[in-house]
């Protein structure tokens, strides 16, 4: 059987992140701030449905998640059954 979380928590920087961009999001003609903010949560729920999904960071004991159709990664830990969302960074953003 796979492993399943059973939460997943937000840091206070990564909802920090997730309002930037809706801000930005919402200075363009196109940007669509809240479907893009929806599409951020939900591939952070899927990983509470389908556990782990992520790819190893180059920071030891970190994973990322890529967004799918969005330019965004969903940066965290795991620490038994909760999953930490450390941050969310744009494809094009320095880290």
């Amino acid at each position: 059987m796979r492993w399943k979380p059973t939460h997943v928590k937000w840091r206070v920087r990564a909802l920090e992140d997730l309002r930037g961009f809706r801000v930005w999001l919402s200075t363009l003609e196109r940007g669509e701030p809240k479907k893009t903010a929806a599409r951020i949560r939900a591939a952070a729920d899927s990983l509470k449905r389908l556990g782990d999904i992520g790819r190893p960071s180059i920071e030891p004991g970190v994973r990322e998640l890529s967004v799918r159709n969005a330019p965004y990664v969903i940066v965290y830990t795991i620490d038994g059954d909760v999953i930490e969302i450390l941050a969310v960074y744009h494809t094009a953003q320095e880290r």
